[in-house]
C-alpha cells in the first residue's frame, strides 16, 4: 500500500511540474513487481475492480482527486530480446498506439519521416512535372530495360501520396525512400540499405511520443519497463554495449530536447542495483549518473 501511494505520487508530481519522472522497482525474483506494475497500470486506467479493492482504499481517496479526469496512455515492455533501449520504447509504443488508435498518424520515431516531410517540400518547389522526371528517371536506371519493371518503377502523384502515408516497415513506402535517396537525398544513403526502418534518436523520438500522446488526448505516459537489468545482464560479455544503453537510462527523465508536452513517467523493474552490473565497465564519475531513484 505505501509503494502504491509512492508510485502515484510519482506521477502526481510529473504531472503537476509538466516534468518527466522515474523509479525503480527494486524486488528480488518473484517478490510481485510485474503483479505491482499490472495493479498500478489499472488504478491509472481508472479499472473499478482495481479501485474497489479494500486494501487499497485509502490510497484511491487520496489521489481520486487528482486522477479523476485524467487520461494516461500506459505502455507495458518486456525487455529481453530488444536490441537497444529506443527499439524496445519506440516499437512498443507504435505497437499499442496503433491497436489503441487505427487512424492516428505515426508517432514519428523514424528517421525516413524527416526524408519523406523533405520530400513534399521539394516537390512542392520543383512542381510535378520536374519532381516525378527526376524520381522516375533515377528509379527506371535502377531496373534497366524492359517494359513492365520500368512501369512498375512508376511514381506518380497518387502512388506518391500513397506510399507516402503508409506504415512505418511497408514495402511501398520503403520503395518510396529507396527512390528519394537516390535522387534527392543520397547523402542519408543508410536510411534505404535496409527495409528494417531506422530509428530517430532517443531524445528526439522521447519527444515525438510526447507529441503524439498528447495530440491523441493523454495527459501522460507511463512506460512499465520490466525486466530491465535482465534484459542487461543478458549481454553482460559485451562492455561497449552494456555502457552505451545503460547511459541511456538517465534521458527518460532528462534529455537533450525538452520539448515534452506531457510528461513520460518512467517505472523500471529490478532485482539489483543497476550500478552493480555496469560498475566494473564503466568509470567511476560516470557510475554517479545511477542512482537509486530515476527522479
Amino acid at each position: 500500500v505505501k509503494c502504491f501511494d509512492q508510485a502515484l505520487g510519482v506521477v502526481k508530481g510529473a504531472i503537476d511540474s509538466r516534468m518527466s519522472k522515474g523509479a525503480y522497482l527494486h524486488g528480488s525474483f518473484g517478490s510481485g513487481k510485474s503483479h505491482f506494475m499490472a495493479i498500478l497500470s489499472l488504478l491509472l486506467r481508472s479499472d473499478p475492480t482495481a479501485r474497489s479493492k479494500p486494501e487499497l482504499a485509502t490510497v484511491v481517496s487520496k489521489h481520486n482527486s487528482w486522477t479523476q479526469g485524467k487520461k494516461f496512455l500506459v505502455v507495458p515492455y518486456h525487455m529481453i530480446n530488444a536490441e537497444t533501449l529506443e527499439s524496445a520504447l519506440f516499437s512498443g509504443y507504435a505497437e499499442l498506439t496503433g491497436k489503441l488508435h487505427p487512424d492516428a498518424a505515426s508517432p514519428g520515431f523514424y528517421q525516413s519521416e524527416g526524408m519523406l516531410n523533405d520530400a513534399l517540400k521539394l516537390r512542392t518547389e520543383m512542381g510535378d512535372e520536374a519532381f516525378f522526371r527526376t524520381l522516375n528517371g533515377t528509379a527506371s536506371a535502377t531496373t534497366g530495360s524492359g517494359g513492365w519493371g520500368r512501369m512498375t518503377q512508376t511514381w506518380a502523384a497518387a502512388r506518391f501520396e500513397t506510399a507516402r502515408q503508409l506504415p512505418p516497415g511497408s514495402p511501398d513506402r520503403f520503395q518510396l525512400v529507396g527512390a528519394l535517396t537516390r535522387a534527392f537525398f543520397s547523402s542519408v544513403s543508410h536510411l534505404s540499405a535496409s527495409q528494417r526502418e531506422m530509428y530517430t534518436s532517443l531524445d528526439e523520438g522521447l519527444s515525438a511520443m510526447s507529441h503524439h500522446a498528447r495530440d491523441l488526448g493523454y495527459d501522460g505516459i507511463i512506460l512499465f519497463l520490466d525486466e530491465f537489468i535482465l534484459w542487461l545482464a543478458s549481454r553482460a560479455a559485451d562492455a561497449a554495449w552494456i555502457a552505451r544503453e545503460g547511459q541511456k537510462v538517465a534521458k527518460l527523465v532528462e534529455s537533450g530536447n525538452a520539448d515534452r508536452p506531457i510528461p513520460i513517467v518512467s517505472f523500471m523493474a529490478r532485482q539489483r542495483d543497476l550500478r552493480e552490473l555496469i560498475g566494473e565497465h564503466m568509470p567511476g564519475a560516470e557510475q554517479l549518473s545511477f542512482a537509486d531513484t530515476l527522479q
